[in-house]
């Protein structure tokens, strides 16, 4: 029987000036035809049952109709628009929906928009009934004051500044889950290219063991039990004092029960999402990948950059692209109210950064002056969501590179440290802060507060009386606390470390 995959309904964004991947199932050696406005293409279904075909590139447009035929069967999708179609993908930051945002009610009221259409991946943890059922309902919004409540808030300011620039239809493709590893959203095979991934695997199946899924269900039946009670408690004091802050919910109410039970059910498996998720909409025509992850994998993070490079070969192999933009954002400042500052954030930026330099055609966007103590869901998503579209304006429709200030390199003259910076294409501010953001050390590594200044649009200068021969330098190196260098424009700079010693 002839079907298209789940993303292909009426309303959706298909991406312009671009070949227009359309895929499905049908019965093998059966004939199928695609018409799509002025483009047309046939193609036979393979022994597997798939098949998929590719149409001209179409120029902006909307109002348009495909239809799918094979036999006496056809499908007809109406009001197609074409314009630019981006995924968004990540944990729960990526997740946290536009309503329960900062300002998110206002902006979902005073939204009046038609420029903007969304998709949701159905969530689903395991291919079964309820994966296609799911897959059946779902459907493409054009987004309105009523709906757009719950598209990923980050998306929804992205897509916003796209659609006021680019005078077309911006289509979002949600596809994220909270509290997933990096691991969730690729194959096995992809992991077990290295080492790392294979320590990884290896990991989560000693914590599965031998648990059969009857076990698993009863260890998750008793996690929901905790997790809704210590969630109703959570409502109850959020209601009686709207203005409480998470460290004094957390004192009333006890930590949230995380992390969920292991098992091969479980949506945090490894490879579990990639396969219930990225592969039913992989290879849908996109202009290019939104991410924002990398809180869960906090304690794994010496091996998150070789990662992220993992990552981003599976899904651009999976698109059949391997110069799609794949734009990402860097974890904020973040620390939870019992817990010592290890500085385990400040080294995870620093693998996104060495991502973001290792992995063609992609760019990170700092959110050294963002965050909440304790709070791991920053309500702000306007400013991560906006800096994304202006990397996305900078680097993929003007083409001009990536031009985020970062450290470059170190010097010294026996009594200061020089850091060079690259990139540079905007002045570089220092602002002023209310404890030390600079650090300085001899080669013993004791770190005491720097003084620094700029001595050029690409040149800065750090010193210590204290350190007679200063050899290492770190700047917003801590899982929390402030932010003191910027760009004129208000890019913040990423935390960095370097030393004469080990350049990193």
């Amino acid at each position: 029987m002839l079907k298209l995959a789940a993303i292909f309904k009426d309303h959706m964004v298909v991406q312009r000036e671009k070949a227009i991947t359309v895929f499905g199932t049908g019965e093998p050696g059966d004939t199928v035809f695609v018409t799509l406005s002025t483009s047309k293409s046939h193609t036979i279904v393979k022994k597997d049952g798939t098949w998929c075909v590719s149409l001209c590139p179409l120029s902006t447009g909307e109002g348009y109709q495909m239809t799918v035929s094979c036999k006496e069967t056809e499908i007809r999708i109406q009001d197609i628009a074409v314009g630019e179609v981006w995924l968004d993908s990540g944990q729960s930051n990526m997740e946290l929906p536009l309503c329960d945002s900062e300002n998110g009610t206002e902006a979902c009221q005073v939204y009046t928009g038609s420029q903007i259409r969304f998709y949701q991946v159905p969530k689903c943890a395991v291919l079964n009934e309820a994966q296609k059922e799911q897959a059946r309902d779902s459907a493409w919004h054009i987004a309105n004051a009523e709906n757009v409540g719950k598209m990923s808030a980050v998306a929804f300011y992205f897509a916003s500044k796209l659609a006021a620039k680019m005078n077309c239809v911006i289509g979002i493709i949600d596809c994220y889950w909270g509290g997933t590893s990096i691991t969730c959203w690729m194959s096995r095979s992809q992991l077990e290219k290295q080492t790392a991934g294979q320590k990884l695997l290896s990991n989560y199946q000693m914590l599965v063991g031998n648990k059969t899924e009857e076990q698993y269900t009863l260890e998750m039946q008793d996690y929901n039990t905790r997790y809704q009670d210590w969630q109703k408690r959570v409502e109850a004091v959020k209601q009686n004092h709207p203005k409480i802050s998470w460290n004094e919910i957390h004192n009333i109410c006890g930590e949230c029960p995380w992390p969920q039970p292991a098992g091969w059910q479980s949506p945090f498996r490894p490879n579990g999402l990639y396969e219930t998720m990225i592969r039913t909409v992989a290879p849908y025509t996109l202009r290019g990948f939104l991410y924002y992850q990398g809180e869960e994998d906090v304690q794994r993070y010496s091996c998150y950059c070789d990662m992220m490079q993992l990552l981003v070969q599976q899904w651009r192999r999976d698109w059949n692209d391997w110069n799609l933009p794949f734009l990402f954002v860097q974890l904020p400042m973040y620390i939870a109210a019992d817990e010592a500052d290890d500085c385990s954030w400040a080294f995870q930026r620093e693998q996104q950064l060495l991502a973001s330099k290792m992995i063609q055609n992609s760019g990170m966007v700092s959110l050294a002056d963002c965050g909440e103590f304790d709070n791991i869901h920053p309500l702000d998503k306007k400013t991560p969501g906006e800096r994304l579209a202006a990397l996305a304006k900078q680097m993929v429709y003007q083409r001009n590179g990536v031009t985020t200030p970062t450290a470059d390199q170190i010097y010294s003259d026996g009594k200061r440290l020089y850091i060079a910076f690259a990139n540079v294409s905007d002045k570089l501010v220092l602002r002023e802060t209310n404890c030390p953001t600079f650090w300085i050390s001899g080669a013993d590594e004791k770190f005491v507060p720097a003084q620094v200044k700029l001595l050029s649009n690409h040149l800065l200068c750090a010193e210590s009386e204290s350190i007679k021969n200063p050899q290492a330098l770190r700047y917003a190196w801590y899982n929390f606390g402030e932010a003191s260098l910027f760009t004129e424009s208000g890019t913040a700079v990423s935390p960095f470390r370097k030393s004469l010693f080990l350049q990193t």
